[in-house]
């Protein structure tokens, strides 16, 4: 069909055609074969992320409960962790949105731009997440639009000033330009419709780089501000920085620009690498941003949670807090090796299935009794029971599984409530050593460590803060008391109690002392044969400091006995191997990986990696079916050190050749073609 054309009469002189075809005339196109689309299959497969384990016999229903266990366990977590970070930066929030928010368009063509420098240490995500809370503040005071300027994606200064364009007005200007050709290109000299064409239509195509579309659109929509976020500031180059600085400062006056770049080394580095009259157009201020510490969110997400499903053992949780402190890592890769641990946790473990609250006789499938009976804990349990003279529990544990069924589930219980307390008693401990200021004050993290080891009961720590407490006056024993109301170290209202009864009957201010304060405590020198010794003497006590030193004492009883109980050896329980995770070798070969080895092994037992069979002969030597690159590597380790390529290349014809090949031409052509 031929188009209808504007001003037919006059075609020869009509600068441009206009193309309106009739759509009610065209032609229907030809009917297509019905595709079946990927995602509806999608979403009617049931969509499992882990596959089944106990050898590919585990139920599906197993399996998506080890799924919704890891959702349950690892989401508390994460909400917490973000919490946290967020409360740390919650000021430097507040302080850098005050800042925009006081910036007015009202400069001149080349004055300042507002910017702020923002010192964020190693961490990359910090800065991140402070823009995105302060975008979502401010976006509830005043219209702004935040611009992410990554150095990966901004490579000169036309590619930053598209991506500023295009994320600053909402639409993507090359498509627009690309998918609407008559709005730019065409021309009539048809007035009708030129008249229908808006302002914007009628100047025509602007390049994509124009920073005068982002005018437009802050002078149509009001914005206020226009942020523009330097992600690793110190990887941009100080040329391309220098230009852009320069170019957004001419534009000043109709675009209200704000800079916050973030700055991972110091704000003196950063100036040193811009020049004096870039560094002029940057009106600076300088935030600074509180780091989480890494103890602080261990501690979080390891404190005592009546709700929590596991904990991580000792020999994990000393790799990860390592990893931090012997290398600069930030709170994202902290928080992505604790996922890691429960990934490995509940995607690997057949047996973390048995952490539900409510366990259902299906879930107990003949092989998952195999495994836990193939447990270390529960053969640990059924040597208990022998040793206890119960032969009858033991052989009904080993022969009926409704037996099994029911002490897994009791034992599971029991082995939460255990470690809660564990983790209530290394709370107490560390409060008492902060609160006591000993010498040999150690970590949060280092007693969970030490006590989820069952190394922390008959530790010289627990000593040292015992001694403390006894040594204590009256006043400083009513603070401690005020301190442990809130603890779960029973009876402490009672000794509270006790406490004033005591001090309503001392006369005068003076505070009572037991007997094993220093001060009751006295040296005393004799000479015997010309020799001087030196002893200790304790001076008479009051009663009343008798009766004291007697309260002391049950004091010291009490928080004795409440750390014996608590800090258990978690290694005793029946299935700690569900209740605690500790396997630190899938960690050390995704955290701290070693490229080198696996390279290595790869081209000197290619078998382990390609699965063939071709070269199950010859696991341990060289093979003409083993890849020519593994070939070549195994005779450069044979080799000494100076390598003779004729003989590399004999050698190796050798290796892949065939005896008695019929074609020794052909043999050798495809020996040829294998050797680089």
């Amino acid at each position: 069909m031929a188009p209808e054309l504007l001003n037919s009469d006059a075609v020869e002189y009509q600068g441009c055609y206009l193309w309106r075809p009739n759509i009610d005339d065209q032609e229907r196109p030809a009917k297509r074969r019905k595709r079946t689309n990927a995602k509806d299959h999608l979403d009617s497969a049931p969509r499992i992320s882990t596959v089944p384990l106990l050898r590919g016999k585990e139920t599906q229903c197993s399996v998506h409960a080890r799924l919704a266990l890891f959702d349950v366990a690892w989401k508390c977590h994460e909400k917490l962790i973000s919490h946290i970070c967020n409360e740390a930066t919650i000021d430097t929030v507040e302080n850098v949105s005050d800042f925009i928010c006081d910036h007015k368009l009202e400069g001149s063509v080349g004055s300042a731009i507002p910017s702020g420098l923002i010192t964020v240490g190693p961490s990359s995500s910090i800065f991140a997440n402070l823009v995105s809370s302060v975008s979502a503040r401010l976006k509830l005071q005043r219209k702004v639009s935040v611009i992410n300027v990554i150095p990966s994606q901004t490579s000169n200064l036309k590619s930053a000033l598209k991506l500023i364009n295009s994320r600053g007005t909402g639409f993507d200007v090359d498509a627009e330009n690309d998918n609407q050709p008559e709005v730019y290109q065409v021309l009539s000299f048809d007035k009708r419709v030129v008249s229908t064409r808006t302002n914007r239509e009628q100047r025509g195509r602007r390049p994509n780089y124009d920073l005068q579309i982002l005018c437009d659109h802050v002078r149509i929509h009001g914005l206020e501000s226009i942020i523009l976020a330097f992600h690793d500031s110190e990887a941009f180059e100080a040329a391309f920085l220098t230009d852009l600085i320069d170019l957004i400062s001419c534009w000043n006056d109709r675009i209200p620009f704000v800079c916050l770049f973030a700055v991972k080394t110091s704000i003196e580095l950063f100036q040193e690498k811009l020049p004096q009259r870039t560094i002029r157009r940057l009106q600076g201020l300088e935030f600074d941003v509180a780091h989480t510490s890494v103890n602080g969110l261990f501690r979080a997400v390891s404190s005592r949670d009546e709700t929590r499903l596991c904990w991580l053992g000792p020999g994990v949780s000393n790799l990860v807090l390592q990893a931090h402190e012997t290398s600069i890592q930030s709170t994202a890769s902290f928080t992505s090796s604790l996922k890691y641990a429960y990934m490995s946790h509940f995607f690997a473990n057949p047996l973390s299935v048995l952490l539900r609250d409510a366990l259902p006789s299906h879930t107990f499938q003949e092989e998952l009794y195999d495994s836990i009976r193939n447990a270390d804990s529960f053969r640990h349990l059924i040597e208990e029971e022998l040793g206890r003279g119960n032969v009858e529990k033991a052989k009904n544990l080993l022969n009926r599984n409704d037996v099994l069924r029911e002490t897994v589930i009791r034992e599971i219980k029991r082995g939460k409530g255990a470690l809660n307390c564990l983790v209530a008693a290394v709370d107490l401990l560390s409060s008492l050593h902060s609160w006591l200021r000993i010498k040999t004050s150690v970590s949060w993290s280092n007693l969970y460590i030490k006590a989820i080891a069952g190394d922390l009961r008959d530790s010289t720590i627990i000593q040292d803060a015992l001694l403390a407490v006894r040594k204590l006056p009256s006043d400083a024993m009513a603070d401690l008391l005020s301190l442990l109301v809130d603890s779960s170290l029973p009876s402490v209202s009672t000794h509270v109690d006790d406490l004033q009864q005591l001090e309503s009957e001392k006369d005068g201010a003076e505070p009572l002392r037991s007997e094993h304060d220093t001060r009751h405590e006295s040296l005393r020198t004799t000479v015997v044969a010309h020799k001087v010794e030196l002893s200790k003497h304790k001076s008479s006590l009051s009663k009343l400091d008798l009766s004291y030193s007697r309260f002391v004492d049950r004091i010291n009883k009490a928080l004795q006995d409440y750390l014996h109980d608590n800090l258990i050896n978690p290694q005793e329980l029946f299935l700690h191997e569900v209740l605690i995770y500790d396997l630190k070798s899938p960690h050390r070969e995704v955290f701290a990986p070693k490229p080198r080895y696996a390279i290595e092994r790869a081209l000197s037992s290619p078998r382990d990696y390609l699965g063939c069979d071709c070269c199950k002969g010859a696991q341990h030597g060289l093979s003409g079916t083993h890849p020519a690159t593994s070939i070549l590597y195994q005779l450069y380790l044979e080799s000494g050190a100076i390598i003779n390529v004729s003989d590399l290349r004999s050698a190796f014809y050798t290796i892949i050749g065939t005896e008695g090949a019929e074609d020794e031409d052909a043999e050798q052509e495809m020996a040829q073609y294998a050797f680089p």
